[in-house]
């Protein structure tokens, strides 16, 4: 699965900024005070929750200082997606052209390698550069990290699983067996 950056709708994620540990909801370790696509890529700046808010927050921020947590990912909801090789049947290789991003993550192990902390500070231009999301909205963040209340957020490799098996499911309700036992039965009664 390939998500392209440029595709990512980052309105609703500026609105509500914040920062789990391995998609938990109920795990949030901090806030990004800004973010924005940079010659390509997802870029984000990201503020931990103040020391001794959160006992999962200093772990999580001492094992990324430390360089130990290095992985990034993102929760989102796809909007369109496409097949990487036209030739090959659904279910394949996805590029995933237009999202919404839900939420980022510090992960042990992200679905792709390259998503990963690329410095420990705020120093460089590129970071300067990002689009700052408002002040309110990042102080609403923080101080609503631990009363969020919205549904399970799952990577983007369960997201697909998920999406997958509904097909599935949806697929047998129309061919499946049972789906089909009226109109055997009706056949079976020569009424066909």
């Amino acid at each position: 699965m390939v998500v392209e950056p440029s595709g990512l709708d980052l309105g609703s994620y500026r609105r509500n900024p914040t920062v789990l540990f391995n998609h938990q909801p109920d795990s949030p370790v901090g806030t990004t005070t800004a973010i924005g696509v940079d010659n390509g890529d997802l870029a984000a700046r990201i503020q931990f929750a103040p020391a001794g808010a959160s006992d999962l927050a200093d772990q999580i921020c001492s094992l990324v200082k430390a360089g130990v947590v290095q992985g990034i990912s993102i929760g989102f909801d796809p909007k369109e997606i496409l097949p990487l090789d036209p030739q090959r049947p659904p279910g394949g290789s996805q590029r995933i052209t237009c999202a919404e991003l839900l939420e980022i993550s510090f992960v042990a192990i992200p679905a792709d390698y390259g998503a990963r902390v690329v410095q420990r500070s705020f120093s460089t231009i590129a970071f300067r550069a990002l689009p700052a999301i408002p002040r309110q909205y990042v102080q609403r963040a923080a101080t609503r990290l631990s009363t969020i209340s919205r549904a399970a957020l799952v990577s983007p490799t369960i997201h697909t699983w998920l999406l997958l098996e509904q097909r599935r499911r949806d697929r047998e309700a129309i061919y499946g067996r049972e789906a089909r036992q009226p109109d055997l039965r009706r056949l079976s009664q020569g009424h066909g």
